[in-house]
């Protein structure tokens, strides 16, 4: 089964310049749970009020397993996420795997982190019943040593594996290998996957991965995340509701979640923006617009009235005979087949004038100065330099 880890209260808020009160994140981690989203991860676990707040609430009102904390792999984090978070049976362990991070940052050998992986993983099976190990850098990291890591994890109680593409160094291809292996090598492991955004591979790697045998990707609502942030909880959502039939989802809060983030987190959503934005079914080009009118499906990539969004069809200097046609029945104007050309090019010139397509009123308003004017007096008036095709 496909699931998502949602890593928005703690990947996410790492954005730089987001800052979310504890009720924002509290409604939002409501909002995911109301989605469908298979695991939430609250936070990093420290001291800290507003979390431990966070974590009361939702125990009143959620089902407590599908909430996480991310913790890094030493002793002391261990009893104070189990001490600070009473009742929590998901701990996301993390530590860094690369050479150069197990030498700069740990400043260890590889072979003592593979000892500390063991030691703190027996003792996190002591506080808690699921517990995931993540490896930071884990695309720069050698393949074999991922496997003794994996190897070591297992054996100690670790049930999921969530290797990390800090620096963005992977691409599809090179995913696919990595879970085919991984899966033959360890098929009781559940194997995780945690994409950076940096070089705009992120959902790709993501939707990969899933469909190569991948038990688990991270995503986070916007793609928020440090630098160009990670893999956008939308776009891999809405690609397992609309391409793979996960109706389970509740779709329709998608867009409540995102604007309701976008709010509060200052970060503006893009007209353009695959799923969400609010112009993505805006359509002016003469063979899409004629194509629409004909059958919505031939140019629609989902339905848009599951995210709120709805068809808007206009006409401007990309238009062409078949759009303007479509749009004059749509407003309940007729006009003879013959002052059609003329019609368009009034349409195309004034577009091309104010450097945008015409709003339904002004084309009424075109409309009904060309109805009432004589027409061989505009014809004579039309520039018929542009040239005019039947889209």
């Amino acid at each position: 089964m496909m699931k998502l880890l949602d890593a928005t209260l703690r990947e996410g808020a790492q954005r730089f310049g987001v800052y979310l009160k504890p009720e924002v994140k509290l409604r939002l981690a409501l909002l995911l749970y109301d989605i469908g989203i298979e695991e939430i991860e609250l936070g990093i676990v420290r001291k800290d009020k507003d979390l431990e707040y966070i974590w009361r609430a939702i125990r009143k009102e959620k089902v407590e397993d599908k909430f996480s904390f991310w913790c890094r792999l030493n002793e002391k984090d261990l009893e104070l996420a189990h001490t600070l978070f009473p009742g929590l049976t998901r701990i996301n362990l993390s530590a860094p795997a690369s050479k150069l991070h197990i030498k700069y940052k740990l400043k260890i050998t590889p072979e003592e982190l593979l000892k500390r992986i063991r030691k703190l993983v027996e003792e996190a099976t002591q506080y808690f019943s699921y517990i995931s190990l993540g490896l930071e850098d884990a695309s720069r990291t050698s393949p074999s040593f991922l496997y003794q890591i994996a190897e070591e994890a297992s054996a100690a109680g670790v049930r999921r594996l969530r290797l990390s593409d800090t620096l963005s160094f992977w691409q599809p291809l090179k995913v696919i290998k990595l879970v085919e292996e991984f899966k033959k090598r360890f098929p009781n492991l559940e194997l995780s996957f945690h994409f950076h955004n940096d070089l705009g591979l992120a959902t790709g790697n993501a939707v990969t991965a899933l469909e190569t045998g991948a038990d688990w990707v991270d995503v986070s609502l916007l793609g928020l995340g440090e630098r160009a942030g990670i893999t956008p909880l939308e776009e891999v959502l809405a690609y397992l509701y609309f391409r793979r039939g996960e109706k389970h989802y509740r779709l329709e809060l998608l867009p409540l979640a995102a604007h309701f983030l976008s709010w509060h987190a200052g970060e503006t959503i893009s007209p353009f923006k695959p799923v969400l934005g609010r112009y993505l079914f805006t359509c002016e080009t003469g063979l899409h617009v004629d194509g629409l009118y004909k059958k919505k499906k031939l140019y629609e990539p989902f339905p848009p009235e599951v995210l709120g969004l709805s068809h808007k069809l206009v006409l401007g200097e990309k238009s062409g005979l078949g759009a303007l046609k479509g749009k004059l029945k749509e407003l309940g104007l007729t006009i003879s087949e013959e002052y059609l050309p003329i019609l368009l090019n009034k349409i195309r010139s004034l577009a091309q004038k104010y450097g945008r397509p015409l709003s339904d009123e002004e084309i009424k308003k075109i409309y009904e100065q060309f109805a009432v004017k004589n027409k061989s007096e505009e014809v004579d008036k039309i520039d018929f330099s542009t040239k005019l095709t039947n889209a």
